[in-house]
């Protein structure tokens, strides 16, 4: 059988070289002719995952997996494109008042015109599954599987993409071809092992499909593979991301709450945590990534009406960042009435979460614009990220009037080192936003700002 995978990102090219390796005939389509190119000499536009490299040239030597800027007939069609947040259509609704006026301005509008890009304030991009899905139904055929993986709102399998099959090739989904929702659960840094042993939630838009995409995946998953339909698998995707972002935004609520009352949030999650049936996680800068800082928007954008607390935990989240920012501006205030100035601030770390090179919605970059457009020469580090590395460690830390931890990579824990980072520094400031300096900095003479950790008045 031949699969073709459009879209060879971080889903689609490690699908590509798995699909490959259980003895499919594999084709992977990608438009950005650069990652074409650079595939086609051998090269890698995806790093920092164990053994994708080594799977993926084996594919290619063997001659099982192909790249291409065009699809080609094939048995199977895998649709892997970008989803990102419409940037232009976000609005952050301070009032209820607003958020009613949105949720009426939202539920005036039909279903299938909220997977069409109408001006809504939060909308999911859904330009390059329909472009994917123009492109392959040149060459759909009767008895195809079409599998889209792509993370969509609810009822974009049935509401977009089966309509746009149907209307270009004449054919009818559930007779002449097979359609069904397979969204991805994978962990960046640990792809390749996840694609095979997680369990997947496969959507089909009628029983058939649904059987059809079953059969498909179980000829190389590990895992469970469970049936059900399309605009649950959808649900269920932006559920398991979404509940993560709520559960992070109470941990930032609790965090900007602890600065009011004096307390350090850390040491109290530590200890409400010692309670059998509570798991509070760690607060920090913000959300990143293309999933939790993206995907509860998708949920909003069908059901805004509704979508309350999710709504409410994205606007805390995403606003994380600018009290970063203002804990910044107390600490230069304080610096410029000293009379030293902050002439250079240095920030580790770039990727969304520790020990990975993705800076994907980073609320690190979010912070890094922020103090550039105050003004403020910026300096970052990220060991994972190449265009953030070509400075050394010390390079980046020295002559700082303050220095900013944004991701707690374990590289910085094993390279800081106090004292050596006190005679770097032209100023000993230290901001903290996860929680992770031990009290050997403020033993040492730094002077420490936490998030999340307020400083009693009595």
């Amino acid at each position: 059988m031949k699969v073709c995978i459009i879209g060879l990102g971080y889903i689609g090219f490690p699908t590509a070289c798995v699909v490959t390796k259980a003895g499919y005939e594999v084709l992977g389509v990608d438009t950005n002719s650069d990652i074409i190119i650079k595939l086609k000499n051998g090269g890698l536009h995806i790093i920092n995952e164990d053994g994708l490299a080594d799977i993926a040239r084996e594919a290619f030597n063997e001659g099982r997996l192909r790249v291409s800027d065009k699809p080609e007939p094939a048995d199977v069609f895998i649709i892997a494109v970008p989803t990102p947040f419409r940037q232009n259509f976000y609005r952050q609704e301070n009032s209820l008042a607003g958020n009613d006026v949105v949720a009426e301005k939202v539920a005036a509008t039909s279903v299938k015109d909220r997977f069409r890009g109408n001006d809504l304030p939060y909308t999911a991009d859904l330009s390059y599954v329909e472009r994917a899905t123009r492109d392959l139904a040149t060459y759909l055929s009767k008895g195809n599987l079409v599998i889209l993986e792509s993370t969509v709102p609810p009822g974009t399998t049935v509401n977009l993409v089966q309509t746009v099959l149907e209307e270009e090739t004449g054919l009818v989904c559930g007779h002449d071809f097979f359609l069904a929702h397979a969204p991805e659960r994978v962990l960046p840094g640990n792809i390749l092992h996840e694609l095979i042993y997680n369990d997947r939630v496969i959507g089909g838009v009628d029983s058939e499909s649904g059987e059809r995409a079953v059969a498909f995946y179980k000829s190389f998953v590990k895992g469970d593979v469970v049936k059900t339909d399309a605009t649950t698998a959808e649900l269920v995707k932006l559920m398991e991301n979404t509940f993560r972002d709520v559960n992070i935004a109470l941990a930032n609520e609790f965090a900007l709450i602890a600065e009011k009352l004096g307390v350090d949030i850390f040491h109290a999650i530590s200890l409400a945590n010692r309670h059998p049936r509570v798991n509070i996680l760690k607060p920090g800068p913000g959300v990143g990534g293309h999933c939790l800082a993206v995907d509860p928007y998708f949920i909003v954008q069908v059901v805004p009406e509704t979508a309350r607390l999710i709504s409410l935990a994205r606007e805390i989240n995403s606003t994380m960042p600018y009290h970063v920012m203002r804990l910044f501006e107390g600490i230069a205030t304080r610096c410029a009435q000293k009379g030293k100035p902050v002439k250079k601030v240095a920030l580790l770390g770039a990727s969304y979460k520790a020990n990975v090179g993705d800076e994907r919605e980073s609320p690190a970059i979010k912070v890094a614009h922020l103090l550039s457009e105050k003004g403020y020469p910026v300096v970052i580090h990220d060991p994972y990220i190449e265009i953030y590395n070509s400075l050394s460690l010390d390079d980046v830390v020295r002559r700082a009037d303050v220095l900013i931890l944004l991701t707690d990579h374990d590289i910085y824990r094993a390279q800081l080192e106090p004292h050596k980072v006190f005679n770097l520094m032209r100023q000993p400031v230290v901001l903290d936003t996860r929680g992770f300096f031990g009290q050997e900095w403020d033993a040492m003479g730094f002077e420490m700002i936490r998030l999340g950790v307020g400083k009693r008045s009595c």
